[in-house]
């Protein structure tokens, strides 16, 4: 799918180049469904360079990237003054090279355990926070690189995406691989929901500028409102000295969530989006949230490659894995603090007899979901599979099925173990 230069569009080139925002300091401390649409590829234009990276970032108009070719190592630098990408005497060489934000992904509540007395709150919270989806952002001129550090994510910890101003689109490095993959414009919601690189349509966004908004992280930030087919949202966007078009580059990560394109204007150079509420069309929501952010001295160049040398290209689709369980054992057993003796439930819808222990999880639906208990997420289940949920004791749980990205689920219920609980049993349709 195509997409025509704008006005939008040109106004996003613009800002990139002269740079006319006034910067505050930094802040010296912290304090699916994929898309409702059927996949489809994305007619994206051929690249047409073979040059490297360091050349095409003097101002050229980004292209797409696209997930049947690669790129040339990346050799990320410093873009001087008279390229447009940083003032004349703006940046100290003594300084850092970027900064490091830390930040994380939130879905909404699930539905609360049940009032009794042998239901441990204090394990549920500290699970909650153990299953918190987390990850660490690196900015530097140009580059960003965002890596998936722990909680609710389908994807392995260490799971790297990397992104360049010159370029729509990210690059995906698995850990314990030497290849890295493309991840085209409109396939982030697919691979964060599914662990799969399907390109859904973008869709028209409309921008709102609202103003000054709430103070974030000692730093007053301005709101955008952002609507497309998928999402509405508000952008909280702070302006960071020297943060570069590394900030953009975040927008650009959440654009993608909601199927917007990536050319629209919503951060300029030397801004970064700190906060980030998504509300779904279907239903749901997703929340971004910086937790801290600070300057980087440590920023290796090979560190912020985009793709880096020594890795080749595969347009193979990223492993698969039927089903995980995301919590140990024995912090699922300390959701309670002594078994109940309650009936055992029947059959259920998959056929099978209630297992001896824990909990048999069955997937029914073409999508992959998570499974929600006690308003903590503990697994998810790939489309058609089948999973034990083992540690849970005997009693009574609060469970719900969702999609990873929190667009869809299924209603909350209450379910004995030993029992069953089936993904796509009782759907909630969308409004």
């Amino acid at each position: 799918m195509l997409f025509p230069r704008s006005p939008a569009l040109a106004a996003c080139v613009a800002l990139a180049a002269c740079k006319t925002t006034v910067p505050a300091e930094a802040p010296d401390a912290a304090p699916s469904p994929q898309a409702t649409a059927e996949p489809a590829l994305l007619a994206n234009p051929p690249l047409a360079s073979t040059t490297s990276g360091s050349e095409l970032d003097a101002g050229h108009t980004p292209e797409p990237l696209r997930g049947d070719q690669g790129l040339p190592a990346d050799v990320p630098r410093e873009p001087s003054a008279r390229e447009g990408g940083a003032r004349e005497g703006a940046r100290d060489p003594r300084g850092p090279l970027g900064y490091l934000l830390q930040a994380t992904i939130r879905t909404g509540e699930g539905p609360p355990a049940p009032r009794a007395p042998e239901v441990n709150v204090g394990a549920i919270e500290a699970a909650k926070r153990r299953s918190e989806a987390r990850m660490s952002i690196a900015l530097s001129q140009g580059r960003a690189r965002f890596l998936l550090q722990s909680g609710a994510f389908v994807l392995p910890a260490g799971t790297e995406l990397r992104s360049r101003s010159d370029r729509y689109g990210h690059l995906l490095l698995w850990p314990g691989e030497d290849v890295y993959r493309v991840v085209e414009p409109g396939s982030l919601r697919a691979l964060l929901g599914e662990r799969r690189l399907d390109v859904a349509p973008l869709s028209p966004a409309d921008v709102s500028p609202g103003g000054e908004s709430t103070r974030r992280l000692n730093v007053r930030t301005r709101r955008v409102d952002v609507s497309t087919r998928a999402a509405k949202a508000v952008l909280e966007i702070a302006t960071v000295r020297d943060a570069g078009d590394g900030g953009p580059l975040v927008c650009r990560f959440l654009l993608d969530l909601m199927s917007a394109p990536p050319s629209i204007a919503v951060c300029a150079s030397d801004e970064v989006p700190l906060h980030a509420d998504l509300r779904w069309t279907t239903q749901g929501s997703l929340s971004f949230d910086a937790t801290a952010i600070d300057r980087a001295a440590d920023l290796a160049p090979q560190d912020m490659a985009a793709p880096p040398a020594g890795l080749s290209f595969s347009a193979a689709a990223p492993p698969m894995s039927p089903a995980e369980v995301l919590l140990q054992r024995a912090e699922l057993a300390a959701f309670r603090t002594a078994p109940v003796d309650v009936p055992t439930a029947g059959a259920g819808a998959v056929g099978r007899s209630p297992p001896e222990g824990g909990l048999a999880l069955s997937n029914t639906t073409d999508e992959l979901r998570m499974l929600w208990v006690d308003a903590v997420p503990v697994a998810w289940v790939g489309p058609g599979e089948r999973l034990l949920l083992p540690g849970l004791v005997r009693g009574r749980y609060a469970v719900q099925w969702r999609t990873v990205l929190g667009d869809a689920w299924d209603p909350g219920g209450v379910v004995t173990c030993p029992g069953l609980s089936e993904a796509g049993a009782a759907r909630v349709p969308g409004p």
